[in-house]
């Protein structure tokens, strides 16, 4: 079967629109959650879904009850300590979040008054993003009530990706395509595209358990010495610090052969784009190691490592439907 795309162009465009902004929020997100989490204020609300059990947070500690940080040490949370910033910065996280979410159900509406019974795998997609960002505000209450436990912030992360994936490919998925390289060319590509992408996937969660440890090592070392917490991290810092030389080479070979092989340019962008994400996302990486940590660069860290990602990733499904449909024209 050819792939269809919708002959209601109104609410097509529509469709577009709301899928561009939602993926656009998607990221935003993602970078407000890493600096969130750069700046400490992942427990600026200790209860979920209310902040300091009320609805709209306080301002200050006034607003509080003298006992305040006994009630919360009862559930665990033994330091506890009013911070307005940290506070209002979780709280307009999850403010956003909730943003994100009314998008992504918008997403789906759009898809399905655009794509039902034309295109059902972008409304699909769509429902399953839908579905996995109400997994994700789950698993979010669940990050706040383990008290920023460690393997959950990497599980957390990666449900990111997924949503992004999946809100990639319902819009990849509602335009057709039109690739004039050869069979073999397109297969052995996607090849090397699911590998540079599993490297990079490899890379991310090195980088989400290396932040994870350093707050054990801020835990037990104390101070604000930052690059004494990074000299604690041992293998695992080192380990992440030397593999970018292996995405970044097999990023930098892939967008080679797009251009070598290539005459969609398109396809040749999305190599233009990966490579330059990816070279962010190590300028941004040596940043934080020569400079101690600074907050924006952590944030901009997790964010270009997401877009390299989602760009390679974008790449691998457009490639495989071209050698779906080129399939089909030798049948």
């Amino acid at each position: 079967m050819t792939e269809k795309v919708s002959h209601n162009s109104g609410r097509e465009r529509v469709y577009l629109l709301v899928s561009a902004l939602t993926i656009a929020l998607v990221f935003l997100l993602i970078l407000v959650g890493g600096a969130v989490r750069s700046s400490g204020a992942g427990m600026g609300c200790p209860d979920w879904p209310k902040c300091f059990d009320q609805w709209v947070p306080p301002t200050d500690v006034s607003q509080l009850p003298a006992n305040y940080q006994e009630t919360y040490a009862q559930r665990g949370y033994a330091d506890t300590t009013f911070n307005v910033v940290k506070t209002w910065t979780e709280y307009l996280n999850r403010l956003l979040g909730v943003l994100t979410g009314l998008f992504i159900l918008a997403n789906l509406v759009a898809a399905w008054r655009a794509y039902a019974g034309v295109n059902k795998r972008v409304v699909w997609l769509s429902a399953w993003a839908l579905l996995a960002v109400l997994v994700q505000g789950g698993v979010g209450a669940i990050v706040v009530m383990t008290n920023l436990h460690q393997g959950i912030i990497t599980i957390h992360l990666l449900i990111a990706l997924l949503i992004v994936c999946l809100l990639i490919a319902a819009r990849l998925y509602s335009k057709p395509i039109a690739f004039g390289e050869s069979l073999l060319v397109l297969a052995k590509t996607r090849w090397q595209t699911l590998i540079v992408l599993g490297l990079l996937l490899v890379q991310v969660i090195l980088g989400t358990q290396v932040r994870e440890m350093l707050d054990i090592a801020r835990a037990n070392i104390g101070g604000d010495d930052k690059r004494e917490w990074l000299r604690a991290l041992g293998t695992i810092y080192s380990i992440h610090k030397s593999f970018w030389m292996v995405v970044t080479a097999g990023v930098v070979y892939l967008t080679y052969v797009l251009q070598r092989d290539f005459e969609s340019k398109s396809l040749k962008n999305y190599g233009i784009f990966a490579l330059l994400l990816t070279g962010m996302q190590v300028f941004t990486g040596v940043a934080l190691n020569q400079f101690g940590l600074p907050a924006v660069p952590q944030a901009l860290h997790i964010v270009f490592s997401s877009m390299a990602f989602a760009v390679l990733f974008a790449l691998l499904l457009q490639l495989g439907r071209g050698q779906r449909q080129t399939n089909l024209k030798t049948v």
